[in-house]
């Protein structure tokens, strides 16, 4: 095979951009509807363990906005997650924490930010066996330490039936809790 000089300097080039390319990619999507324009940017970096995704929709009859944001860092032991949202009234909430990846599952804790700047303390944890059988738990307690509301739901396996328990707690007085579970970012 006869090797040119620009057939040289092509494959350099395609060598050279090889490695940038595994490094962070970013994919962007947008929507356009009749009645709402949206756009969605996620970047993942595998190198050095990073994802993050910016989300924007505009109500095109209104102008109303509305737009979050999502980072993971990736740890030795898990995940550190951070997710804020901004609704079309400028408030925001927000979600911080950690996942941490056990032998057979997983566990999360982390803070909740409400709207009208309520804090809550979020904890879950989920785990499974080699036979089927798994659980799961979630609990939100205020700043003071008290427990909101909590769930817990473990699923048996035996003799070819699947058995479903739920067990849920809610403190008196609290309609409609935050939720627990972990963000998804």
């Amino acid at each position: 095979m006869l090797k040119t000089p620009l057939m040289l300097a092509s494959l350099t080039a395609i060598a050279l951009a090889l490695p940038a390319a595994a490094q962070e990619q970013t994919r962007t999507k947008t929507f356009e509807g009749p009645n709402v324009s949206a756009v969605q940017t996620t970047t993942v970096d595998r190198e050095t363990g990073t994802a993050t995704r910016d989300r924007e929709a505009t109500n095109l009859n209104t102008g109303n906005t509305a737009s979050s944001s999502a980072v993971r860092q990736r740890t030795e032991t898990g995940a550190e997650v951070s997710l804020t949202q901004t609704g079309p009234q400028g408030r925001t909430r927000s979600v911080e924490g950690e996942r941490v990846r056990t032998e057979n599952g997983s566990t999360f804790t982390g803070t909740a930010t409400g709207r009208r700047g309520e804090t809550y303390g979020l904890a879950s944890g989920r785990s499974r066996d080699g036979q089927g059988n798994s659980s799961a738990s979630q609990s939100v307690t205020n700043s003071a330490g008290e427990t909101l509301a909590s769930r817990q739901r473990t699923t048996t396996r035996a003799n070819g039936q699947v058995s479903n328990t739920v067990t849920r707690t809610r403190a008196e007085g609290v309609s409609r809790p935050p939720r627990a579970r972990r963000p998804r970012g």
